[in-house]
Formats: C-alpha cells, structure tokens, sequence
C-alpha cells in the first residue's frame, strides 16, 4: 500500500476556488484564525459560524421520517455564505451531486447526531455538564464498537499505521483491490466468475433461477452488487430501487512532462456553484502527483472534474475533445497555469464522459431504505436470501463498501450457522439513520 501520512501537503492544503481565486481552507485552529484575516469568504463564514451555538435543534429532523438537503441543514445552523460555498463544493467533490438536493441524514449523518445530541455543532465542544441542550445517546457506543470490529479484521500494524494516514492508495491504482480479489475467488475451486454475460431475470422461488444472455443458474441466495437502477427491473416487487438518479460527469486525466510547476500544493481544489469564472462546469482538480507523491515523482498529473449537478438534466453531453479543451481551460483560467505550459509540457491527456455514475441520495434516502429493508423481510422468498451491497445503498466510497460487504458476510454466515429469524443479512443495515 501507499500511505500518505497527514504531515502531508495533500492532507494540511485544500482549496476553495471562489470569486476568481483559490482560497487555503484552514487545517488547524490557528490557521482559522488567519485566515478569517486575509480571505474576506472565510471571515464571512467566520461570522456565520460564529453564531450557530445559538441555533435550537431541530424537531423535525428528530423524528424518523424526517429529514432535509445538505443545503438547506447548513443554511439553518450556519447561514448562505457557508451553505452556498463550502457544503455546496462538498458535494461536488464527494458526490458530483447537488448539495440541495442531497440528503443529510443519508451523507452526512454525524452531524444530525451531534446536532440531536448536543443541541449544537459548536455546543459539541463544550462539557456536557456545561451544555444544558445535551441529550444522551446511544450512538456513541455502537459507532466506536463498529469501528473497533472493522479494525479487528486488520493487521495490528497496519491498523496503527493507518491513524496517522490522511490517504491510501496502492502503487498500481486502487484496480490492484479488484485484481487481488479476481485472483484470490478464481484460486478457489468453488468459485467461477462470469464476465460479459448481463442478468435478464430473477424468479425467486424454492431455488432462485437466474437467467443471463448466455445461461441459467439456481441459487440459494442471491448477493446483488450491481446499481440499483439496474436492479430494479429484476426486482419489480421491491420498492425505491430506481427512485435516486445517478450523476453524469466527466473526468480528465492530465500529465505534465515537468515536476514541481504547480503554483500552489496540496490535495487539490473544489469549485461551489456559486463560482465566478466557471462557465466550464467545473467541479474540482486533484492534484495527483501531492495527493500520492510517491507515484509520479518526475512528473505534475492532476484530474480535472466537471459536469454532475450540471449536466443532472440534460440527455446529451460534451464529447470527449470538448472535456480535454475544459480541462485545459481551467488549469489556466482557475490554477493559473500559463498556456504555453500547458501545450509545451504536456505529455498525456485522457478524458471519460460518463453517464449515470454515483448515486444521488436525494432527501429522504434513509426512510427509503428502511421501507425497503422491510419490504425484503416481509417478503416470503426473499426475507434473508437476498442481499443488497454496492455504491447505491449505504455510501458511496470504497471503504463503506468494503465495510459493508464484510459485516453482510458476516451476518450472512451467522444464519446460515443459527437460522434465527431475527437475523438481518439485506445489507442494508448502513443505510439506515441510526439514531
């Protein structure tokens, strides 16, 4: 593995590009400080922030059902200024999504908790003996149990090398994970995999009949990981499959013949939609070569992201010629790399225009899940045969995956042993609020 520790310029720099420059988001106390001094937006927001411990909780977003966007949470607890610029480039850069439509209690729900529990973000801070809004919860306790059980699956020593690491990576790419794990299932003699042979038909029923383009299979069980728009034609009975979008985007891969030309270093920089100077659509530059040093130490390669909320409506897209001249057009106009640079160094440009990629948990995402959860366990043929893992549930990241996929696993094996009808093997268990 490659570790970057966060000593690391990619872990203590990231940006904000707003109002035609690039702004150093703060890392530490200190810099906050500062940088409420130099940056008119940051002391705009200072003065938003400043305010939130008075800000009640909400009621509704306290019971069940309830919910409401990334957008219109921070706007309530902070104000426009930090809803509009840093919640809005969030989400650009997690989910190429739409803060306002995006759903809090589905991307971010440590911040509900801590909101329900202590009345406030800032109120976190202080002793609970000092916050009178403080609600005792029992998240705290299954949170840390759940990440202890992850960290007891690993090696003790990566597990230690892991707490002082921002970013990992491998020396080939992250493909190394499905290589090593394509490679581990075929050495298995139990175990075939079938690639390029699409699933037409699910009929549940004492045994599961698969059918694909090519053949039938029977199962037993039936672990799905392909999107959930996909699913759902296969799974008519089964609700809110198809109900989240997924986004569009592009991505630019760019390599520059030069090290060390960047005008500034660290992870990379995210664009709010309230940017000037953005008629590209731009939602965010990596710069590959800080983020893993280590890989590219005689060249500049960064990653230029555009489209997602602002291609959401739209049935045709740039092709591939236009992404590149974006992508170019943004190093200059936004890093401020000259063109001559650009044209004189660069070595390899490789662009994807992909069409429906990371799901969008629209509000209500987490009652929506619950619903189908429940739907799974009311069902009579599928009430612990079928499994729902993948991007389109519980997070969108590799390590939610991962995680999920072993605790599913986990679960699965525990009724097969025991049969209890109180087991939960759907997978869907992350999805839920856990409040």
């Amino acid at each position: 593995m490659v570790l970057v520790p966060r000593s690391s310029a990619s872990a203590q720099n990231r940006f904000l590009y707003h109002d035609g420059q690039l702004l150093r988001l703060p890392s530490s106390f200190w810099s906050a400080i500062q940088a409420t001094v130099r940056q008119p937006t940051l002391r705009r927001i200072f003065a938003e922030v400043r305010n939130e411990w008075r800000i009640p909780r909400s009621e509704h977003l306290g019971t069940a059902a309830g919910d409401e966007s990334v957008h219109a949470f921070f706007n309530r607890r902070f104000g426009p200024c930090l809803a509009d610029t840093m919640a809005s480039a969030l989400m650009h850069g997690i989910y190429a999504g739409d803060s306002r439509e995006l759903s809090i209690k589905a991307v971010m729900p440590s911040l509900v908790l801590t909101e329900q529990m202590h009345g406030s973000l800032l109120r976190a801070l202080l002793p609970r003996f000092l916050n009178s809004r403080y609600k005792a919860s029992t998240y705290e306790n299954s949170d840390q149990a759940r990440k202890e059980a992850v960290e007891s699956r690993l090696d003790p020593g990566l597990v230690q090398k892991l707490r002082s690491t921002s970013i990992y990576s491998f020396p080939q790419g992250l493909a190394e994970l499905t290589r090593a794990l394509e490679a581990e299932l075929l050495a298995m003699p139990h175990v075939s995999i079938w690639k390029g042979d699409a699933c037409k038909r699910i009929v549940p029923g004492q045994r599961i009949e698969i059918e694909t383009n090519h053949s039938k299979l029977y199962a037993d069980r039936v672990v799905a990981t392909v999107p959930s728009s996909h699913l759902a034609p296969l799974l008519p009975d089964l609700p809110h499959l198809a109900y989240n979008p997924s986004a569009h985007l592009a991505i630019v891969d760019i390599v520059l013949g030069v090290a060390d030309i960047l005008p500034i270093h660290g992870f990379g920089y995210l664009v709010p939609r309230n940017a000037t100077n953005n008629s590209d659509e731009i939602l965010g530059v990596i710069f590959d070569s800080d983020a893993v040093p280590n890989q590219s130490q005689r060249l500049t390669k960064l990653t230029v992201m555009m489209g997602g909320p602002y291609w959401r409506h739209r049935s045709s897209f740039p092709n591939e010629d236009d992404v590149k001249e974006r992508a170019l057009r943004a190093l200059h106009s936004q890093l401020g790399l000259s063109l001559l640079t650009l044209t004189s160094h660069l070595e390899n440009i490789y662009a994807r225009v992909m069409t429906d990629t990371i799901p969008q948990y629209l509000v209500g995402h987490p009652q929506r899940m619950a619903e189908l959860k429940a739907a799974i366990k009311m069902h009579p043929q599928w009430r612990n045969r079928l499994s729902l893992l993948g991007y389109s549930y519980g997070g969108v990241g590799v390590n939610d995956c991962i995680a999920n996929a072993m605790d599913t696993c986990d679960a699965i094996c525990n009724y097969e042993q025991n049969k209890s009808p109180l087991s939960d093997t759907s997978g869907l268990q992350p999805a839920l609020f856990p409040g």
